[in-house]
């Protein structure tokens, strides 16, 4: 049943239009703005991957006001929590993704705000990603305050498949909503 809905769903995302993936994660990051907690210092980031939400424009503008901002960086089955000081430091990695280099990037123990990519969401805040349980390994051993999922509007449903190891996000975010964990819990 997942890999029926995440191929399902990762075929629509591919299909959309560059401009429409822009302007879409242009309103995302508006939401981000208004709810990310104001004390926030640290925040983790991914690389957008097939048309994924782009935040790499509000990583930057973290960056620029003296924010710490992390990337991932995939070893082996792991994701190591790397802090970057400009996005000119990423190069493509693991599938082409971008990503910090190992050699002179800071190892990151506490994050306050992880942007979480996914495939599918649903209402209760899991997700389905591209099935290697990167993020659920990672946010099950990292300390997290807020974990944010975020993905265009289609790409949210009632209820997603669910398996024991599954980390539910705090929040889930698209262009034309947010909902909080704790409202459907």
């Amino acid at each position: 049943m997942k890999s029926l809905l995440r191929e399902e769903i990762k075929k629509k995302r591919l299909l959309l239009p560059e401009n429409e993936v822009k302007a879409k994660s242009i309103k995302i990051v508006k939401k981000l703005w208004e709810i990310i907690p104001k004390e926030a210092e640290i925040f983790m980031f991914y690389a957008p991957f097939k048309k994924e939400v782009d935040l790499l424009p509000f990583a930057r503008k973290l960056l620029s006001i003296g924010k710490r901002v992390v990337f991932p960086r995939v070893s082996e089955k792991d994701i190591i929590p790397l802090e970057i000081f400009s996005l000119k430091d990423l190069s493509p990695g693991y599938l082409s993704i971008l990503e910090p280099p190992l050699e002179y990037s800071r190892v990151v123990k506490k994050i306050d705000v992880v942007f979480v990519p996914g495939i599918v969401f649903d209402l209760h805040c899991f997700r389905i990603g591209y099935g290697g349980g990167f993020y659920d390994r990672f946010l099950a051993k990292q300390k997290v305050r807020t974990k944010i999922g975020i993905c265009f509007d289609f790409q949210i449903v009632e209820r997603v498949p669910r398996d024991p190891f599954d980390i539910p996000m705090d929040v889930v975010v698209s262009e034309k909503r947010e909902i909080r964990r704790n409202e459907w819990s």
